[in-house]
């Protein structure tokens, strides 16, 4: 039982850091410049330098959001193999809640499992790449 939670909470942080790390850092940038078509091509020219969108500035190693917006930038662009954890994740908290018969926790692992395939998918996109160049900046 108390796999099963563990298992799910760590996909469900990652899918939120990945999506903290692209697209929260992509929206703060969107708002910052006030270019909303930057929404559906992000790059240099349009948003700047992506850390420039850190609330509080990036420069500062005691500010919690640098911490928390540079971990999820990696996460971010680091798909592939986070996403192959997320899926991993996923496939072992399937097995942990069907042996526990948690239906609920069974439907909510799969649906994290499509959530990660479509988001690394949306990443060999060439959205996804305007994105990941964007970010790697």
């Amino acid at each position: 039982m108390i796999k099963t939670r563990l298992l799910g909470a760590a996909q469900f942080l990652l899918i939120t850091l990945y999506l903290l790390g692209g697209f929260g850092v992509l929206v703060l940038a969107v708002v910052r410049s006030g270019d909303w078509g930057a929404l559906f091509a992000p790059g240099l020219d349009r948003l700047g330098d992506p850390k420039d969108s850190i609330p509080l500035g990036w420069d500062s190693a005691t500010n919690p959001f640098a911490w928390i917006f540079g971990i999820a930038r990696v996460t971010t662009m680091l798909v592939v193999p986070v996403a192959t954890a997320g899926v991993l994740l996923g496939g072992f908290t399937v097995a942990a809640a069907r042996q526990d018969g948690d239906g609920r926790r069974t439907r909510r692992a799969l649906l994290a499992i499509g959530v990660w395939v479509l988001l690394a998918a949306l990443a060999f996109t060439p959205y996804g790449g305007a994105l990941h160049t964007w970010l790697a900046d």
